[in-house]
């Protein structure tokens, strides 16, 4: 590991989540109205259109483009991603609020999504081409092609019909508050997340174990006779470690965007709903901010992979020099 490698990545990490920023600014202008139509919405109509113009000078939305995307790229460099055009809460106060959630949500979701995972995967590599095999490999299609929110919405419908359990947004529990309580809204919808993350393990650690069973040193723990157990999980397990570590990296970090649907539908307060609501609202500083912030923990969550993948397996340092 040089520094010049960190070096590089660093400054590619901070070129993307530019690029990121640019994107979501202009995309957001080019869209069809702004904060202040999407807030009055039928009542805009009958407004002064003197009114209306005061109100958007006075969000600075009638300023150029570059001197609105300065502005808050300067003030995003401080700490403070401004104040929500809706309702003029800061928009740092409200990433506070959801992120724990959100990251909490994510977390529980990859302690259920890895063991499970990978164990399926050990299990369907065990047998390649087998009954087994078949069977563990055609529930992770299921798995994949099942889209969240049906999973969600088939998960809350059982829940209401078995339990009388309905999802609102007014009775979430943080965990400082009550563990079990928080737990036990949290439990479903990680469950709904894991479903699609463990499909995706299983899938890598099934070709990973069997790339890592048909090298010699396997075929040699084999000829001395050890047991199956230990060649499979003090051999044969680490050695397929690095591309299953890899992808539980690329799925957590793409799980910290990718629960707006499911947190919408179990109506929990986390950094997806806020995103969502920005969205709908067209709050410029919402979405920026929490998109800005998805994006950096996705990129940073991949750059702790790489570099955890160099530290590992020494071949990719060689690789690199060659």
């Amino acid at each position: 590991m040089t520094l010049r490698y960190l070096g590089g990545r660093l400054l590619g990490t901070l070129v993307t989540l530019f690029g990121v920023a640019v994107v979501v600014f202009v995309v957001l202008r080019a869209l069809p109205g702004d904060t202040i139509t999407a807030k009055l919405g039928t009542e805009a109509a009958s407004l002064d259109p003197g009114q209306v113009a005061s109100l958007r000078h006075f969000y600075g939305l009638d300023r150029p483009l570059a001197a609105q995307f300065l502005s808050w790229l300067g003030g995003v460099l401080t700490g403070n991603f401004g104040l929500s055009l809706d309702t003029g809460t800061p928009v740092s106060t409200l990433i506070e609020n959801a992120l724990p959630v959100t990251v909490e949500l994510a977390v529980l979701a990859m302690l259920i999504a890895t063991p499970v995972g990978v164990l399926a995967g050990m299990f369907a590599a065990g047998r390649p081409g087998g009954a087994r095999d078949l069977s563990v490999q055609g529930a992770g299609l299921v798995g994949l092609a099942l889209p969240e929110f049906v999973l969600a919405s088939l998960c809350v419908a059982i829940l209401a019909a078995v339990f009388a359990y309905f999802p609102n947004p007014g009775t979430y529990i943080p965990l400082t508050a009550s563990v079990s309580g928080n737990l036990s809204q949290l439990l479903y919808p990680a469950l709904v997340l894991s479903v699609g993350l463990a499909a995706n393990i299983m899938r890598t650690t099934r070709s990973a174990y069997l790339e890592a069973a048909g090298t010699d040193f396997v075929r040699t723990a084999r000829g001395k006779g050890l047991a199956g157990t230990r060649i499979r999980f003090r051999h044969v397990l680490p050695n397929a470690g690095i591309p299953i570590v890899t992808m539980v990296g690329i799925q957590f970090g793409y799980l910290l965007g990718g629960t707006v649907i499911v947190e919408q539908i179990f109506a929990l307060p986390g950094l997806g709903r806020l995103l969502l609501n920005g969205i709908l609202q067209q709050d410029y500083a919402i979405v920026q901010g929490t998109t800005l912030l998805i994006a950096t923990a996705f990129v940073v969550v991949n750059l702790i992979v790489d570099i955890a993948y160099r530290l590992i397996d020494p071949r990719t340092r060689l690789g690199a020099r060659a």
